[in-house]
This record gives C-alpha cells, structure tokens and sequence, in this order.
C-alpha cells in the first residue's frame, strides 16, 4: 500500500522526532521459555542479544518449539537505527522442516522496503512504504515483543507490522496501555507495564506486552495462538482475563491480498523519513540450519 508522500517530514522526521522517545534499549542477551497457556506445558525456548551498533541496535535472536505434529524454529537477524527503525531484517524459518527466508531492507531512498521471500527454490519480491514504528513480526520471536515494549512506551498513534508471510503482509497495529501488574523476577517484586497490541485493523489478534520502565521485556502472551514467551525467572502476578479483539473474525484465505487497506485513521500522518546520515544497509548471507 502507498501513502499520500511528505517529503518535508522525511527529511526532518530522524532529526527532530514527532513522538515521545523511549530510553534506550538494555544490551545484553534474555533467555525465554515458550509455554502452552493452556497447560503451562514448557514447549520450547527462544533467546534474544542486543547490541548497540554506531548507528543503532542489532538485535539477534533464535527460537524452537516441539509439539506432537508441529515443529518450527527460527534465526533472526535485524539492524535498527537509534529510534528502532528498521534497516534490514533477515528472518530464516523452518516449518515441519520446510526452509524459508524473509529478508526485509530499507532501499537506497529510505521510504520503502525491499522484500524477497525464498522458499521451496522460489525467490518472490515485493516492495511496501517503510514507516516509522514497524516492527517485524515472527511468531514467538522475543526481538519483535522487546522492539513493541519500547514502542508501547512512546505510546504511538501510528504503528505497524510485517507479517512475514505469503508475500510479505504490512498491517497497521493498535497499542492500548493497560493497568500495570506486579510479578517476580530472579524471586524480587517488580512493577510491570502491560500494553495489549493489536495487529491489523481487521482479523484482529493481540500480543500482550509486559515490561519494565526502561523497555526490558518479562512476558509476551499471545492468546489467540495459546502461547506464552515468558523471560527466564519471571512469573507474571493475577494475570488478567484477556477479552477477545475487537473486529476479530476468521484469519484470510491464502489467496486473498498480501497487502490489506488499513482503516482510515491509519492512513493519516503516516510520516515517511529518510536513512540516518551514515547508515547503510548491510548485506547478511542466508543463514543455515
């Protein structure tokens, strides 16, 4: 989809930012334990690194889950600027042992991303407008929940989401700030923000995102998909009831638009901006399972 262009904000949009900034984001890696709502059943793990670039962040991470008829594990690789715009993003998956790779680049303008999709030996391009807060998001992936808490504390009235899937999906996303809840970490009581995030305008789902005022993610729930992504020692407190999201119906059919309109409200001030002054898009080779 193709908004109305502002050249004006694309060239001040970096320098001088319109939204609250959040603080920056903690180095180091978190481990977390993917568990079945359902049962509290542990069913795989993922991890998350970030590291702060001259430019940015690199966040890496990895994931795995096993169940009975479903396996599925991940590698993703994403370079941000200093306000966690997306830069490029290789996600490399495998799916009851099918490989496929999601590379997702800013081209040289800094107003689109460049998509190619491989799987089953077929490369499938594709382009989209390249917005502020976007964030790619892969299920279970805890680099997306840790890019959406920072997010979630500049309280955007514009965001959105890749889904990496068919050609490459750009949906806009609703944070809703909730009331804050309390849990242990590492045996210590914490406050803990929570902010619901709902994908796509229509064929809503949630993400549920628990974190610490300065962006450290403790928990992601994702009800819909009857996961939890919990950081390692933490236990969430009265987890609340979650409601189901508003317009929620049936997921698309495979066939139907990669790309689906927005509401309206998302399609106003949507800013545009350019390359940070220095950034470049770096060439990441496929990973290998």
């Amino acid at each position: 989809m193709r908004l109305s262009p502002l050249p004006l904000l694309a060239s001040l949009a970096l320098a001088a930012p319109a939204f609250a900034q959040a603080p920056g984001v903690p180095v180091g890696q978190s481990q977390y334990t993917i568990v079945q709502a359902n049962d509290g059943k542990t069913v795989g793990s993922a991890d998350c690194t970030v590291g702060a670039l001259a430019t940015g962040y690199q966040i890496d991470s990895r994931g795995q889950i096993s169940l009975s008829k479903f396996s599925y594990s991940f590698t993703n690789t994403n370079r941000l600027d200093g306000q966690l715009n997306i830069v490029h993003d290789q996600l490399s998956g495998s799916v009851k042992g099918a490989q496929v790779t999601f590379d997702l680049a800013s081209d040289t303008t800094g107003r689109q991303f460049t998509v190619n999709i491989v799987a089953s030996g077929k490369t499938t391009p594709n382009t989209f407008d390249r917005h502020q807060h976007t964030v790619l998001l892969p299920d279970l992936d805890p680099a997306a929940y840790v890019e959406m808490a920072h997010f979630a504390l500049q309280h955007p009235p514009t965001a959105w989401i890749v889904i990496p899937k068919q050609n490459g999906l750009l949906v806009p996303a609703n944070y809703t700030p909730q009331e804050d809840a309390h849990g242990t970490l590492q045996g210590q009581a914490v406050l803990v923000h929570h902010t619901t995030v709902a994908v796509s305008a229509q064929n809503s789902i949630t993400v549920e995102i628990y974190y610490t005022s300065d962006g450290t993610l403790l928990e992601a729930d994702l009800p819909e998909q009857n996961f939890y992504v919990v950081h390692d020692g933490f236990k969430l407190e009265n987890r609340p009831h979650y409601a189901p999201p508003h317009n929620a119906a049936p997921p698309p059919a495979q066939g139907d638009s990669a790309q689906p309109q927005a509401q309206s409200s998302y399609r106003q001030q949507s800013p545009h901006y350019t390359m940070p002054a220095g950034a470049t898009t770096p060439q990441i080779q496929p990973q290998s399972f």
